[in-house]
């Protein structure tokens, strides 16, 4: 009688945890997924979950202790991998996020989004050749995929090649008029290359964008540098 209780108290837990989830209520959906693994804490999808909440909150350590527990229980998952290596970047480990993704990749080479993870990494670590060659997979994968387009001009501009990475940069403000981040790195891009204007109106517009959507470090970051150069 008493494992019939446990297991109905595991399943309504579980199920609240994933509904605060996505609702947005990560902590709520810790003490969820709590009460579930107190009960059975062999568990890997409530650790994954309660992992992916933790790092919703920036608590990256314990998302990272969870998503071990998690792979030690079930290790062929590449959203398991895709979110560990989330959290190794947070925490400065780039390193371990490139193995992660390469995992994610060799689970299923068919998720763009494992690409896309992998060569912003390269990126990271001034591997530009290789964040070309992996961005572009992920936009073979995925041709409206606008972060990668913004991300390989990225890797582009790494190699000095200009005008590739000015398509890119153009590529993704075409799929997305309001992607802040595309104008941001068009304009330290035109800047580059000389078109002061050109990077003056990208960088205002870019300064625009990411102050509605919230993103206010970069805002503030992009009007220093436009201060400095009037």
């Amino acid at each position: 009688m008493r494992e019939i209780f446990d297991l109905f108290a595991g399943n309504f837990s579980s199920k609240q945890g994933d509904r605060k989830l996505h609702q947005g209520d990560f902590k709520g959906a810790i003490e969820a997924y709590n009460k579930v693994l107190s009960l059975n804490p062999n568990d890997p999808i409530s650790y994954g979950n309660r992992g992916l909440a933790f790092a919703r909150i920036g608590e990256h350590k314990k998302a990272l202790e969870d998503y071990n527990q998690a792979l030690h229980y079930s290790h062929n998952e590449a959203a398991l991998y895709s979110n560990r290596g989330i959290s190794r970047e947070a925490l400065g480990d780039i390193k371990g996020a490139i193995e992660d993704y390469k995992k994610v990749i060799l689970i299923d080479s068919s998720i763009a989004q494992g690409h896309f993870q992998l060569g912003c990494a390269y990126v990271q670590v001034n591997k530009y050749e290789y964040g070309v060659r992996v961005l572009g997979r992920a936009i073979a994968l995925n041709s409206q995929y606008i972060a990668a387009y913004a991300f390989r001009g990225l890797a582009y501009e790494g190699l000095a090649k200009y005008e590739e990475a000015l398509q890119d940069y153009n590529q993704a403000i075409r799929l997305k008029p309001d992607y802040g981040k595309a104008y941001k790195f068009r304009g330290f891009l035109r800047m580059k290359m000389g078109d002061k204007l050109g990077a003056t109106e990208d960088l205002q517009k870019a300064a625009g964008l990411l102050f509605n959507q919230g993103q206010v470090t970069e805002y503030k970051e992009i009007l220093d540098l436009i201060n400095e150069k009037q």
